[in-house]
């Protein structure tokens, strides 16, 4: 009895238009992952190589304060310095400068923005690499910055802000301040289509 009871009510359920409605939108197929296509076969746009040059420029301004700080405290020291402090400590900076220059060139390459349909994606980093993708349904808003650097070497970057944040989720950049303004205004095109 119980039975023909279970079978009357799934048989009624089936039979509900929105029921039926529901069925047909929802979907859960199983994706497999060899048939992705991969994101690293893109082709990655590349920053202007002015962006390269600004991060070796740096590079050395925190050098030069670096060695200024520590030669002025020598300077007003009261007491001796050994000279393996004065010595060791000025080399173990330029040597990080040195490490940090290479590592500028090296890892230029490796930074790249991609545009696809449905997301953003920034990667960078050579001995600690990352890659981050926004859809475009998760942005909040996209804003277009320069610093100083920027500003003197005539390049822009583009901030993407996704929910829950004040900090910029990705930031691309590098980018010519024309190219960046068309990355801006196609982001919001795109932002205001999910709204």
């Amino acid at each position: 009895m119980d039975q023909i009871l279970i079978n009357t009510i799934l048989k009624i359920g089936s039979n509900n238009p929105m029921n039926m409605h529901a069925n047909e939108e929802f979907s859960n197929q199983v994706i497999l992952p060899d048939l992705l296509a991969p994101i690293e076969v893109q082709e990655f746009e590349a920053l202007e190589k002015k962006y390269k040059l600004i991060n070796q420029i740096g590079a050395a301004i925190i050098l030069f304060i670096a060695l200024t700080i520590f030669f002025l405290s020598i300077q007003f020291s009261t007491g001796d310095i050994p000279i393996l402090v004065s010595m060791g400590i000025p080399s173990v900076f330029v040597l990080i400068f040195i490490l940090r220059f290479v590592l500028v060139i090296l890892g230029f390459p490796k930074k790249g923005y991609l545009l696809r349909e449905q997301d953003i994606s920034f990667r960078r980093g050579l001995l600690i690499y990352k890659l981050t993708t926004i859809p475009f349904n998760r942005i909040q808003h996209v804003e277009v910055s320069q610093n100083m650097m920027e500003k003197s070497f005539g390049l822009s970057r583009v901030k993407v802000f996704t929910a829950g944040g004040s900090v910029s989720d990705l930031s691309i950049p590098g980018l010519l301040p024309d190219k960046a303004l068309q990355i801006e205004s196609f982001l919001l095109s795109k932002v205001n289509q999910h709204d």
